[in-house]
């Protein structure tokens, strides 16, 4: 394994920090969370005219046709920016669309994703189940039943990608999102953005895939979505991290700087182990992936250090800021905040735990 990015993925990261970086400062959050809607589209406009939307799309459909690493990357940025985008669903099912959609699917979708005029987003979590490569909800003679929560951005998504189940196993169904027989409540999730718990009734939806749908999409999805949590979480904790040792360096307390205190100091070198192990696990998935290996093990392992080890990240930064920390005006309490929101998605470490000890006993 080589986890060095390539040039193509380097310029990708550079790029992303770039646009992220010189879009986004306090002010800018503070409107886009008064605006309502958690999206900053005056930023995503800029991503999609830089070519970044699509970076792992074919390049028939206005895609980069890069692979899992570089979509990794641009996704640790959002995180290392905390950006209100719709980056992570949209890309995800995008790929999903892009590797395993019939020819129509793909021309009815996904240019609309490289340009910035389409965004996607995803249908996988159930209430109280975290068994996501077996879903409930069922597709039958075209039609969608069943109850999906934690969906986001289906205020802003032109079609979501549903997992469900079919007479002939797990599959993806791609549903309009002002399709009929669909029932929506709205909710907030801790980072303050909108969430919705989606009902199905006989809602039409259209398989993934020629005839009866590729039997591989659910769990490409499934693993890309991981990796993206993961990715993001590695963006998220890195910053936070590397801020807390700024302001411990310029924080002076009985006339020296806390980081001098042995405390403050193993605590955070604790810190440094833990997002490394993240960044580690994240990108030998991400690597595998990209590779065409089984990254099932390496993903399950990576969202576990992206959920246990990332709260550690998060109580340690809180609080060797003190009461800064959760200042409105200061931007630690943000990346709290999706700290929190990225380690319980599909599942925390304890759900996590039991899916990887599942998978080494089935082997």
């Amino acid at each position: 394994m080589d986890f060095t990015p390539t040039e193509e993925q380097r310029a990708v990261a550079d790029l992303a920090e770039a646009i992220l970086g010189n879009g986004l400062d306090i002010e800018r959050h503070r409107s886009v969370e008064a605006a309502g809607g958690w999206f900053d589209r005056d930023l995503w406009a800029t991503l999609a005219e830089a070519g970044l939307l699509g970076i792992a799309l074919g390049e028939d459909v206005g895609g980069a046709e890069l692979d899992s690493v570089a979509l990794a990357l641009l996704l640790r940025a959002q995180g290392n920016h905390v950006a209100p985008l719709p980056l992570l669903p949209s890309s995800i099912a995008a790929l999903v669309v892009d590797r395993h959609g019939s020819g129509d699917q793909r021309r009815r979708l996904l240019p609309g994703v490289a340009d910035g005029s389409t965004v996607l987003t995803v249908a996988v979590q159930e209430l109280l189940d975290d068994r996501l490569a077996e879903p409930t909800c069922s597709f039958l003679d075209g039609r969608l039943s069943g109850r999906k929560v934690v969906v986001e951005h289906l205020d802003a998504a032109s079609a979501l990608l549903v997992t469900a189940t079919t007479p002939n196993g797990p599959r993806c169904v791609l549903v309009d999102a002002d399709a009929a027989g669909m029932t929506t409540v709205e909710d907030t999730s801790t980072r303050r953005q909108p969430l919705f718990d989606v009902t199905f009734d006989g809602t039409p939806g259209d398989m993934l895939g020629r005839g009866g749908g590729d039997p591989a999409a659910s769990k490409v999805l499934l693993d890309h979505l991981r990796l993206g949590i993961c990715a993001t979480q590695l963006g998220v904790t890195e910053r936070a991290l590397s801020m807390t040792a700024e302001y411990a360096s310029n924080r002076e307390q009985f006339g020296r700087p806390i980081a001098t205190f042995q405390a403050v100091g193993q605590r955070l070198a604790d810190q440094f182990v833990n997002v490394g192990g993240i960044r580690l696990a994240t990108f030998s998935a991400a690597w595998r992936l990209a590779a065409g290996r089984d990254a099932a093990e390496d993903l399950l392992v990576a969202k576990w250090w992206a959920s246990e080890r990332a709260t550690d990240v998060a109580n340690a930064t809180q609080h060797c800021h003190g009461g800064m920390g959760v200042a409105a005006d200061y931007p630690l309490h943000r990346y709290t905040l999706w700290n929190k929101h990225l380690t319980t998605s599909l599942g925390a470490g304890t759900q996590t735990l039991r899916h990887l000890g599942d998978l080494l006993a089935a082997g």
